[in-house]
């Protein structure tokens, strides 16, 4: 676990380094944008952890393809993201058609154009899922496989993916008013959210059990390129369903999507843990036939 704690160390250091040049940053940007405090900080965090993760990841011998996950041939990498793509759409749809049908999920009145919603839903299911799995499946799982052993690189990274989903750190503070206190207090704002952990234990399981699903195949496949086909799918079709639904509040079942974001609820909770299990045990059942 000590690679894991490095990790999860150098993030925290980001983010209070972060939070102590926040003023100066904003005076620096305000003066090509007009940009809001808890902006200014999230982007110096997210480049502190950056310069980070590539001074430890060389460190600790890490900044190879294999230990990134993209340990395999080019032809490979691109047929097993297109199987996880299929599978991700596939994974998703039953989720979809149950909220929908529930009416936990209604039609939002609008006319926007649904090939660029499409598009944009595509493209930001591929960079997030280029950065996530690169970062939580790919360098992260390696690093703790290595010292700690299979089982601990899908739980540990799990966990922590889970909980960077309830993050907040919006602070709105008239610019006339931003001191050198107000990085701070974006950090403080930051796990707002954990204040009332029973309100988000539905949509944290639920992504808990969705990291394990990627660490699993992560680890059949030897890649992360199957996870982030799915990862990027899961991420488009949420992505479409909140821009052309809405929660219906008043539904009986409305409990089932939670707070979050309004998909990831009790109904994915039951949904990935069933997923996350079949997948588990078809694989190893598979595995045991190939080696005996």
């Amino acid at each position: 676990m000590r690679a894991f704690f490095l990790f999860l160390g150098l993030l925290a250091a980001s983010l209070i380094a972060a939070a102590a040049v926040t003023y100066p940053a904003w005076l620096l940007v305000g003066t090509v944008s007009v940009e809001p405090v808890h902006r200014v900080m999230h982007r110096v965090a997210m480049l502190f952890a950056l310069v980070g993760l590539v001074v430890l990841t060389r460190r600790l011998q890490l900044s190879n393809r294999e230990s990134l996950g993209y340990g395999v041939p080019v032809h490979t990498f691109a047929r097993q993201f297109a199987s996880g793509w299929v599978a991700g759409v596939a994974l998703m749809l039953p989720l979809v058609i149950a909220l929908v049908t529930l009416h936990v999920r209604e039609d939002k009145p609008g006319d926007g154009e649904l090939v660029s919603l499409i598009v944009s839903a595509l493209l930001s299911g591929i960079v997030i899922a280029l950065i996530e799995e690169t970062f939580f499946r790919g360098v992260l799982f390696t690093a703790v496989a290595r010292t700690s052993g299979a089982v601990t690189a899908i739980i540990a990274p799990s966990l922590l993916y889970a909980a960077v989903h309830f993050l907040g750190g919006r602070l709105r503070v008239p610019a006339e008013e931003v001191r050198w206190v107000h990085g701070f207090e974006v950090l403080a704002k930051l796990f707002e959210r954990y204040s009332d952990p029973l309100a988000l234990a539905d949509s944290y399981f639920a992504l808990f059990l969705l990291g394990v699903l990627l660490s699993l195949v992560r680890l059949r496949t030897g890649a992360i390129a199957a996870g982030m086909g799915l990862h990027a799918a899961g991420v488009a079709s949420i992505a479409v369903l909140r821009e052309l639904t809405t929660v219906n509040s008043n539904a009986p079942l409305a409990y089932l999507v939670g707070n979050y974001d309004g998909v990831i609820g009790w109904a994915a909770l039951v949904w990935f843990g069933v997923i996350t299990i079949g997948y588990a045990l078809l694989t190893r059942q598979t595995e045991s036939r190939s080696t005996g």
